[in-house]
């Protein structure tokens, strides 16, 4: 059994809804914000849902609280299925829904939506309008446009029904909007496709230039539901174009889709279309087979709607097999069912067949008053086609009644209504209508009918590829007879023999034509038949092999789970649990071979279920595990005469025992034993399944094996490249010390010569005050020199002092993790005087040129990138007996971003030793003791801690420039300072490759 369709509404520019042909007005304040797609949302149309699977889920419906999501997913994909199925499934949701197991929002509106479905099709279908609005506006309340696209359709189809073409293109629109709001492509194929579909209603040349490239042969091809609209649409076009075998072979593809989606309203639809373009080729019979599919469906949902026009199809089908009797019964019966519902121009031409039926069989009074409801009906629709073919009939009716008069009367005025509608086929019934009123006249002469006749035949032949009807020229031939004018009367004879004759080959062309499509249909009903059954056998033959393709599947997926282990521990639990679920194994141990220590240490035993303790055997012991071990083969061993193979003290005894090695290679790495208490528990499948979880479980250990080693020697990788790291931290910071110790010793040893020979002054003047030789002029001459001297050791003291401030606030810098505001200049300047000693110790010049810019970033990281940048310029761009410029430059761009470039003009780099200069452990002075970790330090400072960007541009003999860019004021979005700290004082361990 299978699952179907849905349908939909739209708002009018009023802020209407719009459904059955009722305007309500939605509230004011329903907005719909931004899209939210709700949980599982389910497919437009599912090919073969099966209703078996109910029973099932009411039996978990009291202890699984997500079946109540599975039951309203199949209450939807069966929401077009027999009225007791849905019924049951409603009946179970309402007992979820009562236990508190609830849905998300929008699946309670989709139940809704459920519900107006079914209203609709087995009620009024304007009584579901209330509920397609309450759909609408939940759906708006949680901006679900997946669902209210699906109630546009839904009401879409409503107004198709009703006949309602506006409405329903408006609707139609709305839904594939909707669709496309959401971003759901097969929802907006299904609504193309279906508004291609309902455009076949009106005019097929319109309808086929509209969709011209757009629905194509291929349209649909991996979507079920727009494929069926689309070759709805291709075989209407082609039944108005009056190609009926290539409607009937279309039609019957749209059909057999239809069923397999559960879309049983269209699967009606085209079971009828189909008998009707079967009729139209005078195969009556095979019609008459198609409509009653059509009626079949109808009576298995009970849509009242569905039955009352299968049943009229039918009735129009027997009244041309001239079956009255049975036709009258098929009328009355659907009379019955169409009555319930609102008018539409189905309903006209059902008025108009019953009638014209009732005519035929002398019943004229009651066909009247069918015309009469016909000939409202079409008025209300605005439909004149059908309205004027109403009032044709009605007008034989009437002379039927021998109400000549009005007869007359009527015929007149429809035969000017027909011409200023230029609608010729109708102006010819028309006319012969009002010849055959004409000639029933006793006060009128035949020359009227004659000249009416006359007018018809005129209109027909100028009718290009119209053949005028022989009964009509027939008329015209005995009119003739009739006053004599034999030569005219011979004339119309003949000319109705050969539109006989052309009329009878076109009957027998089409029956034939008939013949052969029901012939290509059965032959590719009997191919398709014939590749199922060879399908079947092949199955049947096969069917050992099916099992053994979905046991290796099944193996494959259960050695990716067991290789994807990495743990002892969890390679063990995984290979008891499928090897439990494939094969008996009431015992399972797993050991592994310790060469070193001749044994097999079986870390893992489990007996029905239970855990048991570790245990060790003995290589050279006299055990089925180490027998296994020692000879690297499998061993199976049974119980003979009810004594069990083996037993382990403190198990029970198993009968059956199977024991294989686990190898790579040569190696053996352990040893697997499966045990049962079944005898022959294990034969040739079983065998096949152990040996390849086997192998599967040798692959795992020999990965959690090297994984193992793998971890260590990666933890010791990482502290090592810790090690070396902070090596070179402290090699650069010791640089610094080396510059700042340089710089100090000339201000130190200045200021000391200052204080020895203020010493030597004072000495000398207490030296005269002693003697009493000190002049005025001495005390001055000493006084001065001491103020000079003390003066000069103070201004070499704050210069040493400034130095060593200088160095402790970036040594201290590049030792914290704190992020401050600093002035970029002063911060640069001190690094500079820090390593001008290294820099200038060979005669290079460093020259600043920095803006004026305040910084909200991580001084310590920027101290350090810049030190290593200097020092590698210091050890790499100029020769032991060549100095050169060093140029420092930092400038403020866009984007609130600082540039700051290292220049030299230095012996610069080849590409190939550029495109490394960031790798860890790169250098090319390895020699000089260099670790090559300088650089990659840098790097990954710039880009990890200071969010920004390092280049460096090089040639050979043209210098070197790095250019760094990073934000003046750092930004850390959705993170922690202290994570990003934590972060980053790991950084140049996991940047390791």
């Amino acid at each position: 059994m299978q699952r179907s369709t849905r349908k939909n509404n739209r708002v009018d520019q009023g802020g209407m809804v719009v459904g059955g042909g009722v305007r309500h007005r939605m509230t004011s304040n329903i907005v719909i914000g931004s899209h939210v797609m709700p949980d599982s949302i389910p497919e437009f149309y599912k090919e073969f849902v099966d209703i078996s699977q109910l029973s099932a889920l009411r039996s978990r419906a009291g202890r699984d609280a997500s079946v109540c999501l599975e039951v309203a997913t199949l209450a939807w994909y069966m929401r077009h299925e027999k009225k007791a199925v849905l019924d049951d499934i409603l009946e179970l949701y309402a007992s979820l829904a009562a236990r508190s197991f609830l849905l998300p929002a929008g699946w309670t509106y989709r139940m809704t939506l459920i519900e107006a479905e079914r209203v609709r099709l087995t009620q009024a279908p304007d009584d579901s309008c209330e509920l397609y609005e309450a759909a609408r506006r939940g759906f708006a309340q949680i901006s679900d446009f997946v669902g209210l696209g699906d109630v546009c359709l839904s009401l879409a189809d409503l107004h198709l029904m009703c006949g309602r073409m506006a409405e329903a293109s408006a609707q139609s629109q709305e839904a594939l909007d909707f669709y496309r709001t959401a971003g759901d492509t097969r929802r907006e194929a299904v609504a193309l496709a279906r508004m291609a579909y309902q455009s076949q209603y009106g005019s097929a040349s319109v309808a086929l230039e509209q969709w011209a490239g757009v629905i194509t042969d291929g349209f649909g091809a991996d979507n079920p539901a727009a494929a069926m609209y689309a070759k709805g649409y291709q075989g209407g076009i082609a039944f108005q174009f009056g190609r009926f075998p290539q409607a009937i072979k279309v039609l019957t593809e749209a059909f057999d889709l239809a069923q397999a989606l559960g879309a049983n309203w269209l699967a009606g639809q085209f079971a009828i279309s189909i008998g009707s373009a079967y009729a139209n080729l005078f195969d009556l019979p095979t019609a008459m087979e198609w409509k009653e599919k059509a009626y079949g469906i109808a009576s298995s949902v009970g849509w009242p709607l569905a039955l009352g026009i299968s049943l009229a199809s039918m009735a129009e089908t027997t009244t041309s097999l001239k079956d009255f009797d049975r036709a009258r019964r098929y009328f009355d019966q659907a009379t019955d069912y169409l009555e319930r519902f609102h008018s539409s121009r189905r309903h006209v031409i059902f008025y108009n067949a019953h009638g014209n039926l009732l005519l035929q069989i002398g019943q004229a009074e009651q066909a009247l008053a069918l015309f009469d409801r016909a000939q409202l009906v079409a008025r209300q629709l605005r439909q004149d086609d059908i309205r004027l073919s109403s009032l044709i009939s009605k007008a034989l009716a009437l002379h039927r009644l021998n109400r000549t008069a009005e007869a007359r009367e009527l015929a007149f005025s429809t035969c000017r209504e027909a011409v200023d509608a230029e609608r010729p086929y109708l102006e010819i019934r028309a006319l012969q209508t009002l010849a055959e009123i004409q000639r029933a006249d006793a006060g009128a002469c035949l020359d009227q009918s004659i000249r009416t006749l006359e007018r018809a035949v005129s209109v027909g032949d100028r009718l290009e590829g119209f053949v005028v009807q022989s009964d009509l020229l027939t008329e015209l031939a005995r009119d003739y007879e009739a006053i004599g004018d034999y030569q005219k009367a011979l004339h119309y004879e003949r000319r109705a023999r050969d539109s006989w004759q052309r009329n009878f080959d076109q009957q027998n062309g089409a029956r034939i034509l008939a013949m052969q499509v029901r012939f290509d249909t059965a032959r590719a009903k009997a191919d398709a038949e014939h590749h199922r059954e060879l399908a079947r056998s092949e199955a049947a033959r096969a069917t050992a092999l099916d099992e053994a393709n979905q046991i290796l599947e099944r193996l494959g997926q259960v050695g990716q789970e067991i290789t994807a282990k990495l743990d002892y521990e969890g390679v063990f639990q995984t290979i008891y649990g499928h090897i439990k679920e494939l094969m008996p194994a009431d015992f399972l141990s797993i050991g592994l071979v310790d060469e070193d220590r001749q044994i097999v240490d079986v870390r893992y035993r489990v007996e029905d279920g239970q855990r048991l303790g570790p245990r060790q055997v003995a290589l050279s012991a006299d055990s089925l595990v180490a027998l296994c071990a020692r000879e690297n083969r499998e061993v199976l061993s049974r119980s003979q005469d009810g004594r069990p193979p083996t037993q382990v003290p403190g198990t029970r005894a198993m009968h059956t025992v199977l024991v294989r090695p686990l190898t790579i290679g040569d190696r053996v790495l352990g040893v697997i034993s499966v045990q049962s208490g079944e005898n022959d528990a294990y034969g040739q499948r079983e065998r096949r399944i152990f040996r390849t979880l086997c192998a599967y479980s040798a692959i795992a250990l020999s990965n959690a094996e090297t994984y193992d080693q793998l971890d260590r020697a990666v933890s010791d990788l990482r502290e090592a490249l810790h090690r070396l790291v902070q090596q070179e931290k402290m090699a650069a910071l010791g640089q610094l010390v080396a510059g700042v110790a340089h710089e100090v010793n000339t201000p130190l040893g200045v200021t000391l010569s200052a204080i020895s020979l203020l010493h030597d002054n004072i000495h000398s003047l207490q030296e005269s005050l002693s003697s009493g030789g000190l002049t005025r002029s001495n005390l001055t001459e000493h006084l001065q020199t001491g103020l000079e001297l003390s003066s000069l050791a103070q201004r070499n003291v704050v210069r040493a002092s400034d130095m060593i401030r200088s160095f402790k606030e970036v040594a201290v810098d590049r030792g914290s993790d704190d992020r401050r505001v600093f002035d970029l200049g002063d911060y640069l300047r001190e690094i500079a005087n820090l390593m001008k000693a290294k820099l200038t110790g060979s005669g290079s010049q460093i020259s600043l040129d920095i803006d004026l810019i305040q910084m909200d970033t991580y001084p310590g990281a920027l101290a350090q990138t810049i030190t290593n940048l200097l020092a590698n310029v210091a050890d790499h761009a100029y020769g032991p007996d060549r100095a050169g410029p060093i140029r420092v430059q930092a400038r403020q761009t866009g984007n609130d971003k600082v540039e700051i470039t290292v220049a030299d003009e230095g012996e610069g780099m080849v590409a190939e030793v550029l495109a490394h200069v960031f790798d860890p452990f790169f250098t090319t002075n390895r020699a000089a003791g260099h670790m090559g970790l300088g650089l990659h330090v840098a790097y990954n400072q710039v880009t990890q801690r200071l969010g920004g960007s390092i280049h460096l541009h090089s040639e050979p003999g043209c210098g070197t420039v790095a250019t760094i860019r990073i934000p003046r004021e750092l930004q850390i979005f959705g993170r922690s300072r202290a994570i990003h700290v934590a972060e980053a004082s790991v950084v140049s361990i996991t940047s390791f490759p």
